[in-house]
């Protein structure tokens, strides 16, 4: 019942909380102490309106009981008992008062319980506070300890909290009976007991409520509060679109939708004034001026939100594949998924939205028929008439191809923008028009057919459950259709697998703690004094697919040709150079634009490429076969996610774009609920294990022809402490650094243990192919686009850059065609210099001589003789770039040459 309560009542202001912190947050820099301060301006802001409503409440209370105060002290005097009683309570009749309106002065107080609630439920519990310092805060997700007193740590931060709150309540309360007063000091009393234990973080953002507060009130007595309250937020707005638009170095789309959103701000007064304003110019006949059909009007439009949201779009996912979400850990049937997002959308339309429709007066109330009406009809529309191909949609909530709002069609965009505006100048027209049965039966119509389609999906459902459950077995579900990799038993196989930041560094460590990793890899020869071209995926992932062609210094001296084709070309190089030589091609989940999204338009002119996107489209089969995994379960993610899907299918389709966010769906990525425990384990990382896992039941073996697979793996890119000594995920990891078989020096690296997971688990597949029959004739090259910083290896060295090598050292190995070596032989380790532009190299090797680049019809050719110019930007996307460039500053270029274990071959170059 608490569950059921909380989701209605505070669910809602969670969401608000968290879309406020994942805004700013993102425009910050990903700071979360900004974060803190973005969430409790925009809290206070939006419930401005609130406090508003209660001042007038509060101030009609205070003058009823002002006028009342003589006549009742007299009565209380003269009479007693049930004599008093009646007398007082003709008295209150004979004023149009009851008892109970007394509530109405401590309003302000009871606003604040819902929104104190929804930030510790959020707040209290945020990953990514933990361990974060702010300005003289050690750590956000701990108490702050920043007073110590004979050896004790005491809070500074929930004492000046509460002071700030005594100083706000007593200029707030002067002049106000006693009675208000001590309430105002009661509450912040209990809101120190209440927060003083907590995490600074949380402690941090009811401080700053509380320091707004303090302003607003020394605006309120002031002659224009309003006015003046208005003439800050403008210009606060003001700085920020300045500062966004040509300081801010994100992504312009995102920056654009920022300045519009701030923007708002400009537009409060003529919002407020424009429901009165239109019906003024049309008279009586307005809709919105009679109070019964504009009740009848915002109740429908809200009921429509509610079906829609909470019942037709998550019906429709999960009747378009009900064994998806069926059997999913503890929900046999997807029925409670449906269920609890109904609930979420009763709390956002049936609680919230018409709570604050009643509690204003007629003019506020005239605005939010408006807004309820147009947004009914255009959530409508941009569901049933509006559609993009994003691929596939997996249990996970993970598309296939999602799009950039660059990538998709601006004509669609334009188009689904023209239709929503005819909607909403037809809604206007019908409302203030009062063409009440027109308006009226276009609602009706609507909110029955959307019933009748949510009965049907559900019945839909239950008839395929039904179907499942009776011809379900125990044993554990296996792959369905094609499957994604496909060998070949009599030609050859080459497989390119880039494992994104694997660390070379860790190679001799990893076979020192698993000696039997030795027996899969005997045939690999292991290049250590390997260099990538870039410490990221960007500029580090092209010449890593294309060759030395896309270098960065190569990729900026093709100054005509559009950065975005450029690469395009790298990624398509040795599919275009294996299908003209009769391989079949295989790719899965190229890392397109910094990984940023895997952009399978790349090869959508060459249908005979199979391309795919296969991460997260088996996790939910790995989990039935793990259900130790607790806290990860994808119930919880559905539960989380599905109402935010919702929302995906009601707004435009530009900004989809902004609200699927790479699949964190506008959380502060993917932070929310997502780790298990300390240990780091996320739902990214269990669809990166889980394909890494599942490679062997995931590759079929067929009969004759050549083919080539370039395959994706993740997993070493993110940190995460798995279960020794097998380097398994747990949701509880108890790992002794003197266990058995256990490398001390790395049991607590969590950089370690997802490289050595994905040794394993190669060591797994490669055994796989052995099983088969197909070793022999499959090639394997095992590499990174490039390195990422860790601790503990020997050979690291400063480079001129201010970074370590280990970031620029990335792993490269090669197993050639030829029969397994039948002694109990080692990997070879060869000392040459190389680059991870050489895969390609190592990839065509006796299949094509003198390969050369399709696009450019140059040969290919190792450009390292001399040694290797490498760029220090950072990680950023192409949208930081020109469109022709890299935007690479003097001074972002590096040389080495040789040996990169050797400080001297290192220098730093200008341009």
């Amino acid at each position: 019942m608490l569950d059921i309560l909380y989701t209605l009542t505070i669910f809602p202001l969670v969401q608000i909380i968290e879309l406020c912190f994942f805004f700013v947050y993102r425009v910050a820099g990903r700071n979360p102490g900004a974060a803190l301060f973005g969430v409790s301006l925009a809290v206070s802001v939006l419930t401005l309106p609130l406090y508003f409503r209660a001042e007038k409440w509060q101030e009609a209370e205070r003058e009823i009981q002002k006028r009342m105060a003589a006549k009742i002290k007299r009565i209380k005097a003269v009479f007693s008992g049930d004599e008093q009683y009646m007398i007082l309570s003709t008295y209150y009749r004979q004023n149009h008062y009851h008892p109970v309106y007394a509530l109405r002065s401590s309003f302000s107080l009871l606003i604040q319980a819902p929104f104190f609630i929804a930030a510790y439920s959020y707040l209290s519990h945020l990953d990514v506070l933990q361990g974060t310092a702010f300005l003289f805060i050690p750590d956000l997700g701990a108490p702050d300890g920043l007073i110590s007193i004979g050896g004790f740590g005491v809070n500074f931060l929930p004492i000046a909290m509460t002071l700030i709150n005594c100083l706000s309540g007593t200029l707030y309360a002067r002049g106000f009976p006693v009675k208000e007063k001590a309430q105002l000091y009661l509450m912040a009393v209990v809101f120190l007991v209440l927060l003083y234990p907590s995490p600074s973080g949380l402690v941090l953002y009811w401080t700053l409520n509380n320091l707004f507060s303090l302003a607003k009130n020394i605006l309120v007595k002031t002659k224009f509060a309003k006015q003046a309250v208005f003439g800050i937020l403008f210009t606060a707005a003001a700085c920020l679109d300045i500062y966004v638009l040509f300081f801010h170095r994100g992504d312009p789309p995102n920056r654009l939708l920022a300045c519009a959103l701030f923007s708002l701000v400009f537009f409060i007064p003529l919002l407020a004034k424009l429901p009165a304003l239109a019906a003024g110019a049309l008279g009586a006949r307005a809709l919105i001026r009679d109070r019964i059909s504009r009740h009848w009007c915002f109740l429908a439009s809200s009921l429509i939100l509610l079906v829609l949201t909470g019942l037709v779009i998550p019906g429709s996912l999960i009747a378009s594949s009900v064994e998806e979400f069926s059997f999913i850990e503890a929900y046999a049937s997807p029925f409670p998924f449906i269920f609890h997002v109904l609930l979420q959308a009763s709390g956002f339309f049936i609680v919230w939205v018409p709570g604050l429709y009643f509690l204003f007066s007629g003019r506020i109330q005239k605005l939010l028929c408006l807004l309820t009406a147009v947004l009914s009809l255009g959530a409508c529309v941009n569901v049933f008439l509006v559609s993009e191909n994003f691929g596939f949609l997996t249990n996970t909530l993970i598309f296939s191809e999602p799009k950039s709002l660059s990538a998709g069609n601006p004509g669609a965009y334009a188009v689904n923008l023209a239709v929503l505006a005819l909607v909403t100048a037809a809604a206007v027209y019908l409302i203030l028009r009062g063409k009440r049965t027109a308006l009226f039966s276009l609602q009706a119509i609507a909110l029955l057919s959307l019933l009748g389609f949510g009965i049907l999906n559900l019945a839909k459902i239950h008839g395929e459950f039904t179907a499942l459950r009776d011809r379900r077995v125990e044993d554990a579900p296996e792959i369905t259709g094609e499957s994604p990799y496909r060998l070949s038993r009599q030609g050859k196989n080459v497989m390119l697998f880039m494992l994104d930041a694997a660390v070379s560094g860790y190679v001799p460590y990893i076979f020192e703690e698993k000696p039997e990793l030795e027996r899969s890899f005997k045939d690999f020869t292991w290049f250590p004094n390997c260099v990538s071209f870039a410490n990221h995926t960007l500029a580090g992932a092209p010449p890593f697919y294309g060759g030395y062609e896309y270098t960065p210094e190569a990729i900026n001296l093709r100054g005509s040709v559009p950065l975005a084709e450029k690469h395009k070309e790298a990624y398509l190089l040795l599919p275009r150079l294996f299908l003209d030589a009769g391989y079949t091609v295989t790719v899965t989940d190229p890392p397109f634009d910094n990984y940023t999204m895997s952009n399978l338009s790349v090869f959508s002119e060459y249908p005979e490429i199979r391309a795919e996107n296969v991460s997260g489209k088996y996790t939910s089969l790995w989990l039935n076969d793990h259900p130790d995994i607790m806290g990860m379960n994808i119930g919880n993610l559905l539960k989380a996610n599905l109402i935010r899907f919702s929302f995906f299918k009601t707004v435009p389709l530009f900004l989809r774009y902004f609200v699927y966010n790479d699949g964190n769906w506008m959380g502060t990525e993917n932070l929310r609920g997502s780790r298990s425990s300390k240990n780091g384990l996320t739902y990214a990382i269990i669809n990166d294990y889980a394909l890494l896992d599942l490679l062997p039941r995931l590759t079929s073996v067929g009969g004759g022809g050549d083919t080539y697979t370039a395959v994706y793996g993740h997993l070493p890119h993110d940190t995460a402490l798995f279960q020794l000594p097998d380097y398994v995920p747990s949701s509880t990891v108890n790992n002794r650094e003197d266990g058995p078989g256990v490398n001390n020096k790395f049991a607590n690296d969590g950089r370690y243990h997802v490289n050595m997971a994905s040794f394993l688990l190669m060591g797994k597949f490669i055994e796989f192919l052995k099983a088969e029959g197909i070793y022999e004739n499959t090639r394997i090259i095992l590499a990174a686009d490039h390195g990422r910083g860790a601790g503990g290896y020997e050979k690291d060295i400063p480079l001129p850059d201010g970074s370590t090598l280990q970031s620029y050292n990335p792993l490269l190995m090669f197993k050639d065609f030829g029969p397994e070596d039948g002694g109990p032989g080692k990997m070879a380790v060869d000392d040459s210099f190389m680059t991870n532009a050489d895969t390609v190299f190592f990839a065509l090797k006796d299949i094509i001589a003198d390969p050369v680049n399709p696009f450019t019809n140059k040969k290919l050719e190792a450009g390292k003789a001399e040694g290797v110019k490498i760029t220090t930007i950072g990680a950023l996307s192409s949208y930081r770039h020109s469109k022709y460039r890299y935007q690479i500053r003097k001074g972002q270029w590096m040389g080495v040459h040789s040996n990169i274990f050797d400080p001297a071959n290192w220098k730093p170059l200008e341009e």
